[in-house]
């Protein structure tokens, strides 16, 4: 045994926290479902109805827009405990002891993403 080994230094975690560039990939892919899903239901949305919701409040598209997102990440955490831009980077959310989020916890991953306790995480 070496001077700086001790019998903890076999265990290490299963997990590291993701590069910078691999978070902002997930994030990026994310973006671009949401646009998809926001332009998809731009094309099938009536004209009619789109001019009527303009011309009765300017906040109710922007309010559209923070539904829809905040709908596809509530559901896909919720149902697989991921987002598709996760799955696609292998990517997943764990708290600080590196366990799965509890039910609180992703109902709070979904209106701020990354805050202290829950971060980003891959596979060894």
């Amino acid at each position: 045994m070496e001077n700086n080994d001790t019998i903890f230094s076999d265990i290490k975690p299963a997990q590291v926290e993701v590069t910078l560039f691999q978070g902002l990939l997930t994030r990026l892919i994310d973006f671009a479902i949401d646009i998809f899903i926001l332009y998809f239901i731009h094309l099938l949305m009536p004209r009619d109805l789109y001019l009527y919701l303009v011309r009765l409040s300017a906040l109710i598209v922007p309010g559209i827009v923070i539904l829809v997102v905040t709908v596809y990440r509530f559901l896909f955490l919720m149902l697989f405990s991921k987002t598709i831009g996760m799955m696609i980077c292998s990517v997943k959310l764990l708290n600080k002891e590196f366990q799965p989020l509890s039910t609180k916890e992703k109902f709070l991953s979904i209106f701020r993403s990354r805050f202290s306790t829950i971060k980003y995480y891959k596979d060894k």
